[in-house]
């Protein structure tokens, strides 16, 4: 299977949280598993570690190597403010400072037909959402 891995599973694996742990250790040892990050997800993960923790910025950029990166596509810009404006249009709004994001890591994973794991209960509502979008299109 190929996955397509939230910035929020990456930072609480970075915090040591024993969740992400094991939830990304199930998806390594699972036979023919690939994952995938785009660059936002690099830049998200870290911008987030303390400037005079040098060591830890270090050991989190390495760790990011070991994740395949997925280029973020001009069409997949486009797709990420089309299904957007779709979920307003449906009342369907993600919370947080990030909603721009969070449609295009979505839409990311859609577009490279990955299976996207997240920690955030807006993508499990986006799911929902996604197959009523893509009906849309072809009406």
């Amino acid at each position: 299977m190929k996955y397509f891995i939230d910035t929020n599973v990456i930072i609480d694996l970075l915090n040591n949280d024993e969740k992400a742990k094991a939830q990304l250790k199930a998806l390594f040892l699972e036979e023919e598993s690939e994952l995938f990050i785009n660059r936002l997800i690099v830049m998200e993960t870290l911008r987030t570690i303390h400037f005079n923790h040098k060591k830890v910025f270090r050991e989190a950029e390495k760790k990011l190597t070991l994740f395949r990166q997925v280029d973020i596509k001009p069409k997949i810009y486009k797709d990420a403010v089309a299904f957007s404006r779709f979920c307003h249009s449906k009342g369907i709004k993600i919370k947080g400072k990030c909603e721009a994001i969070d449609f295009l890591h979505f839409i990311t994973a859609k577009y490279y037909d990955l299976i996207i794991v997240s920690n955030d209960r807006d993508m499990s509502k986006l799911e929902g959402t996604y197959s009523k979008f893509l009906e849309s299109l072809n009406a």
